[in-house]
């Protein structure tokens, strides 16, 4: 089953196709949704912290600054309906989600 999952990655990544995964760890966990995605934004608050996950409770491993370019490699939507996107160190498999998540509600572009 693993194989196919990861088939169905690389399938998914290949035609950019958006990626319904489920919440790891929990089987009642709600859904998300994520698409890999190639697109630069501009930091339109102050001071925006930067998470470990795509939850305003993950962790804050960083901040990013107004006017600072920042360029998203996933764009996922959490499972309250939250846009997140990943700026650096991204993972988003059916195993782990990690990397470097910004509220893309903080972001113009």
């Amino acid at each position: 089953m693993r194989k196919r999952s990861a088939t169905l990655l690389a399938s998914a990544v290949l035609i950019g196709a958006t990626l319904p995964l489920m919440g790891a760890g929990s089987a009642s966990a709600a859904a998300f949704k994520c698409h890999p995605t190639s697109r630069d934004y501009v930091v339109a608050k102050e001071k925006v912290a930067v998470h470990a996950s795509f939850s305003a409770n993950a962790r804050v491993v960083d901040y990013v600054y107004k006017n600072n370019k920042v360029h998203a490699d996933w764009d996922c939507t959490n499972s309250s309906g939250n846009p997140w996107v990943c700026i650096g160190s991204c993972r988003v498999n059916e195993e782990s989600i990690s990397g470097r998540w910004v509220y893309r509600g903080h972001l113009k572009g």
